[in-house]
């Protein structure tokens, strides 16, 4: 089913880290939790490619007729993209034939329109396929205050004061992806995979949106990771412990290029400011099984940042 997506910007106004989480609306008598988050994120130099894709689930007796996605990034984002559906398959067969250890021999062990809220500001709108793109800016303190009239008028249930201190305090820039059916269905699917959405921001190092899916339940998450620089693990420990990081057995910081890329990955690339770079690529894949379960996301102090070499 396609969805029609309406994607809005609140950007602050100091760097910081990312954060995502799905809400219903306000009236809705359910809940909206999440199976898997899968990406791949590509950092360079400042600056970083995330293509961001979500395995949704609504619990409830009917449907909602929209729900909303919200992802934050350091820096407001200077390109949108649609990635390939085709991406993240690609990206499991690339880990499976470079990363992922053979097995032994047998034997061995083994937005809406309407007055703009005290503390925002409109940006220029932008269309990218389905999303609807309007960036707002959050202006000093109100960003907070901001958001939630925003969310208030859509419908949605306002944050928490706690839930956001950390990200106010840091100037995140708030991305609200509104989600609703296509024209001929009246409400959302129930469960399902979003299209993926490919942000490109500048951040000094390599990280992803995790922290804001504290109430997102339990759910696995595996990310394809691509650097300049080789992936530092002793250095991002403290990070892989958070995720209840698995995939220990696989090999580290392969060395990829373009021609050894997938058609898709390079489609990504393409889009990026290395498009006409030449070089190699050090390609990790994280995967993680039962995220926010023991160490919870809630209790994290930062989000999740990876350490280079």
């Amino acid at each position: 089913m396609t969805h029609r997506l309406t994607l809005l910007v609140l950007a602050g106004l100091t760097a910081a880290d990312v954060w995502s989480c799905c809400m219903v609306p306000a009236t809705y008598e359910g809940s909206i939790g999440q199976d898997a988050q899968e990406a791949v994120l590509i950092h360079r130099g400042d600056r970083e490619e995330l293509v961001l894709r979500i395995n949704y689930r609504i619990a409830g007796q009917r449907m909602p007729d929209r729900f909303a996605w919200v992802v934050t990034t350091p820096r407001e984002p200077d390109a949108y993209a649609l990635a390939d559906e085709k991406l993240f398959r690609d990206m499991f067969a690339l880990s499976a034939k470079l990363l992922v250890p053979k097995p032994r021999r047998k034997g061995t062990r083994g937005a809406t329109d309407g007055a703009i809220p005290a503390g925002l500001e409109l940006g220029k709108r932008v269309q990218v396929g389905p999303y609807d793109i309007q960036p707002v800016r959050g202006v000093g303190p109100h960003a907070l205050t901001g958001l939630n009239t925003w969310l208030d008028k859509n419908g949605f249930p306002a944050e928490e004061p706690d839930h956001m201190t950390y990200f106010v305090r840091n100037g995140f820039t708030f991305l609200c992806v509104r989600i609703t059916p296509p024209a001929e269905a009246e409400a959302v699917a129930g469960n399902g995979l979003l299209p993926p959405l490919h942000l490109s921001f500048q951040t000094p190092a390599p990280y992803y949106p995790l922290r804001f899916s504290s109430r997102q339940g339990v759910f696995d998450v595996n990310l394809h990771i691509l650097t300049q620089d080789r992936l530092d693990y002793g250095r991002s420990a403290a990070t892989l412990a958070k995720l209840n990081w698995t995939s220990q057995s696989y090999r580290r910081n392969a060395k990829v290029t373009r021609r050894t890329m997938p058609e898709t990955l390079r489609e990504v690339l393409g889009k990026s400011v290395w498009k006409n770079t030449p070089g190699r690529w050090h390609y990790n894949n994280v995967r993680c099984s039962q995220v926010n379960r023991g160490n919870t996301i809630s209790t994290w102090e930062e989000d999740i940042t990876f350490a280079t070499e």
